[in-house]
């Protein structure tokens, strides 16, 4: 619904289903480096049907500005979710389950701002989004109460944008962070392996050459290179207290540079 040339609100709903993964429904094991453990397929696996609704109040002050503030709500029916299992000897296994049914509750604000109302600020553009989401699974398999695997109860990023149009150059730096998540669901009798949240910082350089027709492009990915910790809350604080929880998996994913050119003909 327009409500005036710079405010509409929007309602909005869909239906979509996310199928199992090849490895998800393969009849064979493997052996996974990374996780140092088996990883099993599940031929009973079922699609996912997520049923989505929307509502969200935008608006638009001049072109490239906006301000959105939304809620949402999102169904899964047999959500699909990785296991983890401790064998004898202390071997771990991995395999995929349907739960029964998981529900999300979530709240987001978004923003994008020019600051040119400053003559040393008019190049800058800042940006924004938050998310908050409550999300609970009902299963079978298990009977604690717990969010969905792979569901972080908030998402943030934010970023800062500058632009010397004359020279054609952009350059972007992007914050991003999102909140603890289950990566792996544990068994009745074995608590869940837990990521912990970390800061991502990424940057890009972009230059407009041969009569705009060609961009090079620096890209700095992951800055910050913090360890990603996947641990077993097993106080159940929620949070990871080093020397209290177990420690599943630590591992730094590297600081990534790259320089890519692109042309349109």
């Amino acid at each position: 619904y327009k409500i005036n040339d710079k405010t509409n609100f929007r309602i909005s709903g869909s239906q979509t289903v996310v199928r199992p993964e090849f490895r998800g429904l393969s009849t064979f094991q493997f052996f996974d480096f990374d996780l140092g453990a088996t990883v099993a397929g599940n031929t009973a696996l079922v699609r996912t049907k997520v049923t989505n609704f929307d509502l969200r109040y935008e608006i638009y002050p001049r072109g490239g500005e906006l301000f959105t503030l939304g809620v949402f709500y999102k169904y899964f029916k047999n959500p699909i979710e990785a296991y983890f299992n401790v064998g004898s000897g202390g071997s771990s296994s991995y395999n995929f389950i349907n739960a029964d049914e998981a529900n999300s509750f979530g709240a987001e604000l978004e923003f994008r701002k020019k600051l040119d109302f400053n003559e040393a600020l008019k190049n800058f553009t800042v940006q924004g989004n938050v998310s908050y989401i409550y999300n609970r699974v009902t299963s079978q398999a298990t009977s604690l109460d717990r969010p969905m695997q792979g569901q972080s109860p908030y998402l943030l990023n934010a970023g800062i944008q500058y632009d010397i149009e004359k020279y054609g150059i952009n350059t972007t730096l992007l914050f991003n962070q999102i909140g603890r998540r289950i990566v792996f669901v544990g068994g009745t009798d074995q608590p869940p392996i837990w990521e912990n949240p970390r800061a991502v910082l990424d940057f890009q350089l972009a230059k407009k050459v041969l009569k705009n027709k060609g961009e090079v492009k620096l890209n700095v990915s992951d800055i910050f290179n913090q360890m990603a910790i996947y641990y077993n809350d097993l106080n159940n604080n929620k949070k990871y207290d080093e020397g209290k929880d177990a420690f599943a998996i630590k591992r730094k994913f590297g600081t990534n540079l790259s320089i890519s050119f692109g042309y349109n003909f």
